[in-house]
């Protein structure tokens, strides 16, 4: 493993007894199946990926894939240039209660409108909206899929509302929470019903580890090169109306 602050690092290799510490990442390379880059702040995570990535190696990147889609395209056009396995997600997209939620609404019809909220910080040391606004970004997709046309957002506080216009119709509502309390809460309407709650996180990590170990194994990618994008690109156009003051076309 590898760690840019060394007591950290010892502390996670002695608690996760991990044997070998690597002094560099691409020391890494030759010892090992798969890798893990689960740097808190997403403008690190194209420098650390990409050597694994070029060597072939499957790699998973914690969310966010990246910050900007300039970057989480250049990481996505090097894996398919190597035919390299690649990664990312919120571990809340796969948590069990995630699942089951997609599971009611697919009965109650096509879905008309989604509004998820969640913690986020604007101001985050760890690369600002993007920290913590993509589990709420990725619950949505996980729900509605990809397809957002153009979104317009509002920051009252460290408050922000965005609203997503899908190409198809469908609108969407992300909250993120600067002053509030921490919840991640999903709630949906369809043409027969609806329902909402607080998302069950509990099984978010052994679920989301799952995953990736799945794609170690089979050599399947669980998330296309378009829905490891979206997320980011949608992030950002929230970041770009709330300078601007408008709509921003995606």
């Amino acid at each position: 493993m590898f760690g840019e602050e060394a007591e950290r690092t010892e502390e996670v290799s002695r608690e996760g007894q991990i044997p070998t510490i690597a002094e560099r990442p691409e020391d890494m390379i030759g010892n090992v199946d798969a890798v893990l880059v689960v740097f808190r702040d997403g403008r690190k995570h194209r420098k650390f990926a990409e050597p694994f990535i070029r060597e072939g190696i499957p790699t998973f990147v914690d969310k966010p894939l990246a910050v900007s889609t300039e970057d989480a395209t250049a990481l996505l056009e090097l894996a398919d240039k190597h035919n390299a396995l690649l990664t990312s997600f919120s571990t809340l997209r796969y948590a069990g209660d995630m699942l089951s939620f997609r599971s009611e609404m697919d009965k109650l019809g096509p879905i008309a409108s989604a509004v998820f909220s969640g913690p986020a910080d604007r101001q985050s040391e760890y690369g600002g909206l993007p920290f913590y606004g993509i589990h709420i970004a990725e619950m949505l997709q996980a729900l509605v899929g990809t397809g957002v046309e153009s979104v317009c957002a509002n920051e009252n506080g460290k408050n922000i509302a965005a609203t997503l216009n899908y190409a198809d119709g469908k609108l969407a509502v992300l909250n993120f929470l600067g002053e509030a309390s921490y919840v991640f809460h999903m709630l949906a309407f369809a043409k027969d019903g609806w329902t909402g709650r607080a998302l069950d996180a509990s099984t978010c990590y052994q679920d989301g580890l799952k995953v990736v170990l799945d794609m170690v194994k089979t050599g399947k990618r669980p998330l296309s090169n378009a829905e490891l994008l979206e997320p980011v690109r949608v992030l950002e156009a929230i970041e770009e109306s709330l300078t601007s003051g408008g709509s921003i076309r995606m």
